[in-house]
């Protein structure tokens, strides 16, 4: 609803313009400036919105918004320059009427969309984060963030992917696929349903007492 209201903000405001000035709409030409500004106006809002929501996590709201303006300034002030100046040199060349009004049309609402989502938007935001934290929700088998990493880590909470390396950790859990690792005495371990096992001289259990090294062995087998 908040992009929303700066997204459709942009477009009124764009073709008022004409209105105040008493020029002539073709109808054509607003079809297609409104779909193209419509379309650039909501990837421009999104950059900045899901910055925002990711930033707010691990800041306050003041800082998250500042640092996703920073982050999202180059995208947009790129992409809305390049569109701007493309309606605008449309204008300039044609010698078509509907043409020209339609690159009109087209550079004045892109300059007034990067206006409205880098000063109007941020305000809407902060104003608004009550609203956001109470209508948001996460969809149902769709993880709220991915991380990649490499090297040494320490991971306190639910974790579901792939881990290529050596995993030390006390593990409660049902694991998928290939397992092979040393097991402590007093751990409980069920294979169900296996693929393969693998021959009795390669699994061994590790007894761990007090001053004692346990011994080194691998239990292996595919786990479901």
């Amino acid at each position: 609803m908040l992009l929303i209201i700066v997204i459709q903000g942009s477009i009124w405001i764009n073709f008022s313009v004409p209105y105040l000035q008493g020029e002539p709409l073709y109808f054509l030409g607003y079809l297609i400036v409104n779909s193209i500004q419509m379309g650039a106006n909501i990837d421009y809002a999104i950059v900045i919105s899901s910055h925002y929501t990711d930033l707010k996590k691990v800041m306050r709201p003041k800082e998250a918004i500042v640092a996703a303006l920073n982050e999202s300034f180059p995208t947009i002030f790129t992409s809305g320059s390049i569109l701007a100046s493309a309606g605008i040199l449309i204008s300039v060349l044609t010698t078509n009427p509907v043409i020209a009004a339609i690159g009109t049309c087209l550079g004045r609402g892109t300059i007034v969309s990067i206006i409205l989502v880098l000063f109007v938007l941020p305000q809407i935001l902060i104003l608004g984060d009550t609203i956001i934290e109470r209508t948001s929700f996460e969809m149902k088998g769709v993880s709220g963030m991915t991380r990649t990493a490499s090297g040494t880590m320490h991971v306190n909470g639910r974790v579901r992917g792939y881990i290529n390396g050596v995993v030390d950790a006390d593990i409660k859990g049902v694991l998928h696929g290939q397992f092979s690792a040393n097991i402590a005495t007093g751990t409980e371990f069920e294979v169900d349903k296996p693929d393969m096992y693998l021959a009795e001289g390669n699994i061994h259990e590790s007894e761990e007492t007090s001053g004692e090294t346990p011994d080194s062995g691998a239990k292996g087998g595919d786990a479901e």
